[in-house]
């Protein structure tokens, strides 16, 4: 049992069902709360999401670029995200 969900985690396909619980998500938002709704937190999802196609392309040893991109992306995403938190609590 053990050894299948390593197996499981290291091919990378647990993250694949992570990113599918994301997206299921950000629907499920947008068609309960609105799409407005989205604007504030597309940048928060967005960052969780790159985060974990980071650690999928980490742990099945994807080129480095591919790495340095998603954490890029995980990074801008969090910087949009903590502006429009500041912006509101003003």
């Amino acid at each position: 049992m053990i050894e299948a969900l390593a197996r499981f985690i290291q091919s990378g396909e647990f993250f694949d069902w992570v990113l599918l619980g994301v997206a299921l998500e950000l629907v499920a938002l947008a068609v309960w709360r609105g799409p407005a709704l989205l604007k504030d937190l597309l940048p928060n999802l967005t960052a969780g999401a790159a985060l974990m196609v980071s650690v999928k392309l980490a742990i099945t040893d994807a080129p480095w670029h591919w790495l340095a991109l998603a954490l890029t992306l995980a990074l801008l995403a969090h910087g949009i995200d903590l502006a429009q938190r500041l912006r509101s609590a003003k």
